[in-house]
């Protein structure tokens, strides 16, 4: 087993609009993500989603791992997305470096078991 090339595509979005883009990555048959609820942001002076009664809101994070290749179409299939939604929304996109991706540790030849640590674990386990 070999490491994946991906960069990691975090997109930030109100998360009055997380039900609307799951929706559409459902749409596209695209399943491979992870999001991150209740993040407070700062986007501005004027805009900020602090979760209190002064600056209401929140917002949510998803991540999603993208192979090199793909991550150009993902992103214009997400500012299309984007497109569809009104002006006001805040949805911000950053592209990450990942150096590895290892889809499976347990079973990934690269990256060593430490024997010594293991035993130790297992006895405090048992």
């Amino acid at each position: 087993m070999g490491e994946i090339r991906n960069k990691m595509i975090m997109i930030y979005i109100n998360e009055s609009h997380k039900e609307i883009l799951e929706k559409f990555f459902d749409s596209i048959n695209f399943y491979y993500y992870t999001v991150q609820r209740k993040v407070e942001s700062v986007w501005s002076e004027k805009l900020k989603h602090k979760n209190t009664n002064v600056w209401p809101g929140t917002d949510c994070i998803f991540m999603l791992a993208i192979p090199d290749e793909k991550v150009d179409r993902m992103l214009t299939i997400l500012k299309t997305f984007r497109a569809s939604l009104p002006y006001k929304i805040v949805m911000s996109v950053g592209v990450i470096p990942m150096d590895r991706t290892i889809p499976d540790l347990l079973k990934d030849d690269l990256v060593e078991i430490d024997e010594k640590l293991l035993k130790k674990l297992q006895e405090t386990i048992v």
